[in-house]
């Protein structure tokens, strides 16, 4: 008796995947066909914030980027906050400034007394600026010269936030391995569904390696305060305070907004960064309910699908069918948005056999906080940040 409860349930959970995956897929397609840019011509002042540690080998590309583009240079200034870096960092950017380029250093000192020594360099740096819009990306990232001006056209009058794109740099795909492949194709197809849902208005997600916000959206919600003990979110997290105070955010899918960043080095970190990104669904539930309910019916879907297996081969298979079936209407009518081409989709196969594990997998790792940044173990106990959110 207990073991057909038990079947009925994983039915019954399985079947819960199936139809919202279905839904969100016609509600994204009619999304895409309805979809329009906002479009800002006022010229706003900007200030870049980039936070780094140990970066000396990225930041005279990534800051080359950054004076070379195509917004007039008298509205933008590039404020670098110092994760107490123990390279030639500070060398680095001072012989920028040297150079007579308008960059503020803030070095960040005390990292070992908070649980997001990022957050705390973070803060320092958007504190000294003087832009009405912090633009932010990562110190080993590549921006196109055009990134300031597409993220800027996205501010209309009523916008806060604008989420862009970032995907990794691969220059030859043939010569790449499996894992940057997997690791390109996966956060594209990521960014397919996290795009379908910003065309119904809905912001789920987003990643501090391409995000501007108002200045004075960052000062209504108090900044990072709320946030200020969870190790990682300084973009996702900040992102729903926003939206739960009424800002409107929207996303870019001008190309000339996307930005680049380096591909991972190994399967531990890869699996360490996808954990630590993971460690923030725990706090979804709270901020944003339905963005967590389709995170849940997906893994339903997908682990259930294969528990099935086991149980009934021929049914296990229409439920893995059904959802490749799904997403690849989904991929038909979104992948050319990001860029992706018919060669880099015929990896799909593969990814689909590593992403059915790596995502559950990781969302585990994740909710126990096994994960480490920047030399960095999340605390045993969240500091009562859950009072705050």
């Amino acid at each position: 008796m207990i073991a057909r409860y038990l079947y009925l349930l994983l039915l019954l959970l399985i079947g819960s995947g199936a139809v919202t995956y279905i839904v969100f897929v016609i509600r994204f397609y009619i999304g895409w066909k309805r979809l329009s840019e906002p479009k800002n011509y006022k010229k706003l002042r900007v200030s870049i914030v980039v936070v780094g540690r140990n970066e000396a080998k990225n930041l005279p590309r990534l800051l080359t980027c950054l004076l070379s583009q195509d917004y007039p240079k008298e509205l933008y200034e590039i404020v670098f906050g110092d994760d107490n870096s123990e390279d030639d960092t500070e060398a680095i950017v001072n012989r920028f400034i040297q150079e007579g380029h308008n960059i503020r250093y803030i070095k960040s000192i005390g990292r070992d007394n908070v649980v997001s020594p990022k957050k705390l360099a973070l803060n320092k740096a958007i504190l000294a600026t003087d832009g009405d819009i912090i633009l932010t990306t990562d110190a080993d990232c590549i921006v196109p010269f055009t990134w300031i001006s597409s993220m800027m056209s996205c501010f209309t009058d009523d916008v806060s936030m604008v989420a862009g794109y970032s995907r990794t740099l691969i220059p030859v795909w043939s010569k790449a391995g499996i894992l940057q492949k997997y690791e390109h194709l996966d956060f594209a197809l990521t960014y397919m569904v996290l795009g379908g849902g910003y065309t119904l208005g809905k912001s789920w997600a987003c990643i501090g390696q391409n995000l501007a916000y108002r200045k004075s959206a960052w000062e209504d919600v108090g900044g990072f305060s709320k946030i200020w003990n969870l190790m990682s979110g300084d973009d996702v997290n900040l992102m729903q305070l926003m939206r739960r105070n009424g800002h409107k955010i929207v996303f870019n899918f001008s190309p000339a907004s996307f930005t680049h960043t380096h591909p991972v080095k190994s399967w531990k970190q890869f699996i360490n960064q996808r954990s630590r990104w993971a460690s923030n669904m725990k706090y979804q539930l709270r901020f944003n309910p339905e963005f967590f309910f389709i995170l849940f019916s997906m893994a339903c879907l997908y682990w259930g699908g294969i528990i099935l297996m086991f149980i009934n081969l021929k049914l296990g298979l229409v439920v893995f069918l059904y959802r490749i079936l799904i997403e690849q209407i989904m991929i038909s009518y979104s992948h050319r948005h990001f860029g992706v081409s018919a060669r880099m989709l015929s990896f799909y196969p593969i990814w689909l056999v590593i992403q059915t594990f790596m995502l559950v997998f990781t969302m585990l790792l994740g909710q126990f906080n096994f994960f480490v940044w920047h030399g960095k173990r999340p605390p045993k106990r969240r500091l009562n940040a859950s009072n705050n959110i």
